[in-house]
């Protein structure tokens, strides 16, 4: 595929006076390749449309600081587009302030809303089945276990720590059970892929396996530079997949819609080139994403599906679709309103079952007082909560989750 993608300004995915017509230009920018023609079709209609100088004037301004130089071309520099000969220039904007954080606002504001329904329901009474929380840390597992999706890059950023994820273990070595054995970081910032110095460290480690890609929040800030940081990043012997990618249409994301899953078949493409496993993020877009997949990916392929929150219904139908999916279910699955988490939780099947944090986020319901933010070692949590649900001995998810783990990212 030709690469011509070039950055979106990150508040473009919103509806203003005049945004619909900008998003069209904005949307041909990054789909203008001879291969992609009839995506821009669907999309845009035939007419070009040169933006006001207001607008222009606010992009050129657009220049935060950064270490980390990302072509960007907005919509108010655009002539009319039909092929890659008559596209103008893009100028050399730096990217958007917001484009350089550690956190993820969907993550982040899902946890809020579910702490704030267990508020408004019952005052904190708990009407899951209770673990012995106080008892995990000394727990002892033929296997151990492994949290499957963490964000150690957010984490460290969050708690202003500038050790190694071992210094960090021993300095918190109350809080990580006996029985952690390791995790994958997932590094979904686009600016951050070719900033070795943020995530070398980590991989250094002998616990600690990778997985990079692009967060479908950050879609509008993907282009041609961050591809090719993608690619030479996928490249450590310690990566093991490509993710978190896919779809997010929840009302926490701007992102439009067309953007996401051109940045989706993008890195699909990547990943089906290179036979990588994938890790997907998939938010109130069930049926683009499974579409979007069944386009790329072999039926049976074996891939994670991170964090989630849906219905069983839901759940069903990815499994229907691609009999190796496997589901990652969070601490959410502690909170007393997380509903359709809990039905989950007691009907999949424990080999399709994975463990993970997601940390920073998603602190359990039922660690100790005051805890600001979840790590890897917190994967146990989840692990306890399903054998409550279920009745049965957590040894037995410890078991299946770190079989599954091993098969899935292949550590």
């Amino acid at each position: 595929m030709s690469s011509n993608l070039k950055a979106l300004k990150p508040d473009q995915g919103r509806e203003y006076s005049g945004g619909s017509r900008i998003f069209k230009n904005s949307l041909k920018s990054i789909l203008s390749s001879s291969e992609n023609l009839s995506e821009i079709k669907r999309a845009t209609n035939s007419n070009g449309f040169n933006a006001s100088h207001k607008h222009k004037r606010m992009a050129l301004n657009n220049n935060m600081s950064s270490s980390f130089p990302v072509k960007k071309i907005y919509s108010s520099e655009l002539s009319p587009v039909t092929t890659n000969n008559n596209r103008q220039k893009s100028s050399e904007v730096k990217p958007a302030k917001n484009s350089r954080n550690f956190d993820c606002k969907s993550c982040e504001n899902t946890e809020k809303s579910y702490r704030n329904a267990d508020r408004m329901q019952n005052s904190g009474h708990n009407t899951l089945p209770d673990y012995n929380a106080t008892a995990l840390c000394t727990l002892k597992s033929r296997t151990g276990f492994f949290d499957s999706h963490c964000h150690l890059d957010f984490l460290f950023n969050r708690e202003k720590y500038h050790g190694t994820f071992s210094d960090y273990q021993a300095e918190n070595r109350k809080a990580f059970p006996d029985s952690y054995r390791g995790c994958i970081a997932v590094f979904c910032k686009p600016w951050t892929f070719a900033k070795r110095n943020i995530w070398q460290k980590h991989l250094s480690q002998n616990n600690v396996w990778a997985a990079f890609g692009c967060h479908p929040h950050e879609a509008a800030n993907y282009n041609d530079d961050v591809e090719e940081a993608l690619k030479l990043a996928l490249n450590h012997p310690k990566v093991r997949a490509l993710g978190e990618i896919g779809l997010d249409y929840s009302g926490r994301n701007n992102c439009h819609k067309e953007v996401q899953q051109a940045v989706l078949r993008r890195q699909l493409r990547i990943a089906r080139d290179r036979k990588m496993r994938l890790v997907i993020h998939c938010r109130d877009a069930h049926e683009d994403c499974l579409s979007i997949l069944k386009e790329f990916l072999p039926k049976y392929l074996t891939f994670h599906l991170h964090c989630f929150t849906d219905s069983w219904t839901w759940a069903q139908k990815w499994m229907d679709a691609f009999p190796n999916v496997h589901i990652g279910i969070t601490n959410l699955v502690t909170f007393p309103s997380a509903k359709a988490t809990h039905e989950v939780a007691k009907r999949i099947p424990l080999n399709r079952l994975l463990l993970e944090t997601d940390a920073p986020y998603f602190v359990p319901k039922r660690s100790p007082h005051g805890t600001k933010n979840s790590h890897p070692g917190m994967a146990i949590h989840v692990a306890a909560q399903i054998a409550a649900l279920r009745g049965i001995d957590v040894e037995c998810v410890l078991e299946s989750t770190y079989r599954n783990t091993k098969n899935v990212y292949n550590i």
